[in-house]
């Protein structure tokens, strides 16, 4: 993880609260763009080959996609961090784009009829180049010193909506070389945000409280699988022409909404804003689908494309700060998830499609199992994975006996271990009484400016990104295992 630290000599000039506001690093949404042009439309998808492929070529895409992360995840064992190799970075742009490329160009016809295993071969190399680009997205956000990473989520997401009905206004073969530029443009822009201040790994060792990994894993899985059916099942439901444009326009509202929502409360601890929405939008959307008009279906719809983009935001924001914080590699953490999750949209989707058939009346059959999963999707959500759970990601353990150190005290042996200045030393000591950034200008006689880029400077040098983990480090600072 050393060679993703901070640069020695790498100015700090207006502090990463600041330049974190760059467009840069609103990259993130032309990757996203990307996969829902790829995924969601008929770019790169060859519907004219459903005859001779063995299975309906959206789940091809699938498949190939999630094992793409599960490639990922084993060679993180010899190359992780992938961001820190250039030749990585490389790889992702020109797999991805040239691969894309190839697929859109077989599904349009252009290079001969029913070319199938050039397809497969196409999807194959371009899963690898995602997997790749994602990730490494990942390893990115996990070192950012900031307080900000699940807003930008939110605001990436929310610009790749825009993105992706621009570009698919397009005419045929613009539109088709357009989506195989997007990684490349994400590459380009992954490669120059790594110019933002970065977080060092913390002195202390975080020991935080254990969470069952299966059961984590199990939430995930149930989750996805909710909401493939969801898609698959929507169609036959409420077969209304457009209504996937209708159902990303309101997914779309919805993810500035929830933006905006996190920039206004700016909440001390991201994560558990991007988890609320999950349960409630897709517990809610299902039942929706079954019970509105087929002409307004599409909200229920909508809502599950929200609580599943929101759960990918929230995946890739706690996945990659445990790992930093637990010096764990984000391939393993992030990309086993990330598979698990597709995993989930797969079995739901092909669960989906060989059901239909089992049916005399496919409606009310895709009803009934709607239904059902917003059943389970209540269930899962309160049972395998409640908030209670999500604290522990954040909480430290602390032992029976804990030592009683006076709050001066233990900000200034955390300043001496991490280096922090006398000025940081007394914004840490306000940060530590629960003091705001406004509390800090006024008792401190600073700028807003100042206030936030030595705030920034604390996190970066205690190795976290939020308040939260600010008070873990003050917390197992005296107590932990990490203490002194």
């Amino acid at each position: 993880m050393n060679s993703l630290r901070q640069r020695p000599n790498a100015p700090l000039v207006r502090g990463s609260f600041t330049s974190f506001t760059s467009l840069r690093l609103l990259g993130l949404g032309f990757w996203q763009a990307w996969w829902m042009l790829c995924l969601c439309t008929p770019t790169v998808l060859p519907f004219a080959y459903s005859a001779v492929f063995p299975i309906n070529p959206v789940l091809i895409v699938l498949c190939l996609s999630a094992l793409g992360y599960l490639a990922l995840v084993v060679m993180s064992r010899w190359f992780s961090p992938f961001l820190s190799k250039p030749y990585f970075l490389v790889a992702a742009a020109v797999f991805s784009c040239l691969g894309t490329f190839v697929m859109g160009a077989l599904a349009a016809g252009w290079l001969g009829e029913a070319l199938v295993a050039p397809y497969i071969i196409a999807t194959v190399v371009t899963s690898l180049g995602n997997a790749c680009l994602l990730i490494m997205w990942g390893e990115l956000w996990s070192t950012l010193a900031t307080g900000r990473v699940g807003r930008f989520l939110y605001v990436s997401y929310a610009f790749a909506f825009v993105l992706f009905f621009s570009i698919n206004a397009l005419p045929g073969l613009v539109r088709v070389v357009t989506v195989a530029l997007l990684p490349a443009i994400s590459t380009f822009i992954l490669h120059n945000a790594q110019r933002e201040p970065r977080r060092e790994p913390a002195a202390i060792m975080f020991d935080m409280e254990p969470v069952s990994i299966p059961q984590l894993l199990v939430y995930l899985l149930m989750m996805s699988l909710a909401y493939g059916f969801s898609q698959s099942m929507l169609n036959v439901v409420s077969p209304t022409p457009d209504i996937s444009s209708a159902i990303f326009v309101f997914a779309g509202v919805g993810i500035a909404a929830l933006a905006l929502n996190i920039f206004i409360t700016q909440p001390p601890i991201e994560a558990f804003t991007l988890y609320r929405p999950i349960l409630p939008a897709l517990s809610i959307g299902l039942i929706l689908i079954v019970v509105l008009p087929s002409h307004l279906a599409f909200v229920g719809g909508g809502l599950a494309v929200i609580a599943a983009y929101s759960l990918d935001m929230l995946m890739m924001l706690v996945s990659t700060d445990v790992s930093f914080r637990g010096r764990i590699p984000v391939a393993l953490t992030f990309g086993l998830s990330i598979f698990v999750a597709r995993m989930g949209t797969l079995f739901g989707t092909v669960v989906s499609f060989e059901t239909f058939s089992l049916s005399s009346d496919p409606q009310e059959f895709a009803r009934l199992i709607l239904l059902l999963c917003a059943i389970v999707v209540i269930l899962v959500g309160t049972l395998l994975f409640p908030p209670g759970d999500l604290q522990k990601l954040y909480r430290p353990r602390t032992p029976a006996t804990t030592k009683t150190e006076p709050l001066k005290e233990k900000c200034e042996r955390l300043g001496t271990m991490c280096g922090l200045t006398s000025r940081e030393l007394e914004v840490l000591e306000l940060l530590a009484s629960g003091r705001s950034v406004p509390y800090i200008c006024e008792e401190l006689v600073i700028a807003k400016g100042t206030a936030k880029h030595h705030v920034s400077s604390i996190y970066r040098k205690l190795g976290v990104f939020d308040r939260q983990g600010l008070h873990d480090v003050m917390e197992q600072g005296s107590a932990g295992k990490g203490a002194l």
